[in-house]
């Protein structure tokens, strides 16, 4: 009788921590969006600039969904930028994980920043690193030389053109 108890224990305790375990699962959210804009002549660049883009993310949410205590996202973006005087594209495809704690107000994006290549295929601009900042948007800790306060000389040197 005895062994019969600790057996009926034993699967009482092991069914509740596996139900627990299941109830601490994280939630899997998957999603894409696509946008356009144009940054006209004198903004940005010299010329009618164009950015395009498709982001597509996998997102691991950790406690409440509405709520979470954890998210870590898996990125990739496809952008175009083109000078819409010249028709002249520069595209990227670019991968990141940005991982958010929002008990201690923390995040973190790890990954290819930016990677640009011409028509032909040949890379002309890449900028891989890590970020990390508070969630209200104070930088922590940054590679090195990653992400220029204002990229505008870059991007439309390369596209054929000057920064506004």
């Amino acid at each position: 009788m005895k062994r019969l108890l600790i057996g009926f224990a034993a699967m009482t305790l092991a069914s509740a921590l596996v139900g627990a375990a299941y109830g601490a699962r994280p939630f899997h959210d998957r999603y894409s969006f696509s946008d356009s804009f144009v940054s006209p002549a004198g903004d940005r660049c010299d010329f009618d600039y164009r950015i395009s883009f498709t982001l597509t993310a996998n997102d691991i949410v950790f406690g409440d969904p509405d709520n979470p205590d954890r998210v870590i996202s898996h990125t990739t973006a496809f952008v175009s930028h083109t000078n819409l005087e010249t028709g002249y594209t520069l595209t990227e495809v670019d991968r990141a994980v940005q991982f958010l704690d929002f008990p201690a107000d923390q995040g973190k994006t790890v990954g290819i920043i930016w990677k640009l290549r011409t028509p032909e295929g040949n890379l002309v601009f890449v900028q891989v690193g890590q970020v990390r900042y508070t969630l209200e948007g104070e930088t922590l800790k940054i590679t090195p030389h990653l992400l220029p306060e204002n990229t505008a000389p870059i991007v439309c040197g390369l596209l054929g053109g000057h920064a506004a």
